[in-house]
């Protein structure tokens, strides 16, 4: 006796991701990676106008995801041949350049950041120039808010460029302000320059060498005590 059937059909299993919402930044492409799926999907977003451009790349297995403005957007995804649909939601946040605080030297009067902290420049619409800082909670292992403010960058004619930044936190209004020279590889100026649109000339760093590691060194202009961050990836 023969039996036949669909044994030797692969079970599709439906296109799957390790989260269900992500918060990307507004003109960053973003690559999130997923599992299994058929290879035929249809993609709707519930905010076009936020999420830009999107679609799969079936041989990477990954979401190619480019937002167009800052908002909330959801994306079906309907795996077809799995028949079989999952909704992620997306946060796009305005773009912002972080900084890991590496190393304190010295006396630190800025009470609003400590080793590990990070600082994000943040660029808005309307280029304000926002900061904002956040401390990694060691029990959920995310950042939580600790001050946000203001910052601005100027550059001397003997091509001293100095921060200045104006803090507060949330539940005080009064800003707290404090000035550093700015020190480090200076491939990170380039990278305020071209985002901020300080329209320095080029001569600020040297692009002949690639740079692993971003550094930059705030030195308090009242004490000297040395800030060293590196520059976290987009």
């Amino acid at each position: 006796m023969v039996s036949c059937g669909n044994d030797d059909e692969p079970e599709i299993r439906p296109i799957s991701f390790e989260q269900q919402s992500y918060t990307i930044r507004s003109g960053v492409g973003t690559s999130i990676s997923f599992v299994d799926g058929g290879g035929v999907y249809e993609l709707t977003a519930s905010n076009p106008d936020v999420l830009g451009k999107f679609g799969i790349d079936i041989e990477t297995h990954r979401l190619l995801i480019n937002p167009a403005s800052v908002g909330e957007s959801s994306l079906t995804i309907t795996d077809v041949l799995a028949n079989a649909t999952v909704t992620i939601k997306f946060t796009v946040e305005d773009f912002y350049l972080s900084f890991k605080v590496d190393e304190i030297k010295g006396e630190n009067t800025n009470t609003y950041i400590s080793a590990g902290d990070e600082i994000r420049f943040i660029r808005d619409s309307d280029n304000t120039k926002r900061l904002k800082i956040y401390r990694l909670n060691h029990l959920t292992h995310k950042g939580d808010f600790v001050a946000d403010g203001v910052f601005d960058i100027s550059r001397s004619e003997t091509n001293i460029f100095t921060l200045d930044m104006a803090i507060h936190h949330s539940s005080i209004e009064e800003l707290e302000t404090f000035t550093y020279t700015m020190g480090g590889d200076g491939e990170y100026l380039n990278l305020f320059d071209r985002i901020f649109e300080y329209n320095w000339d080029k001569s600020i760093a040297s692009k002949s060498q690639p740079v692993r590691r971003i550094n930059m060194i705030l030195t308090d202009t009242s004490n000297g005590c040395k800030i060293t961050s590196s520059l976290q990836q987009f």
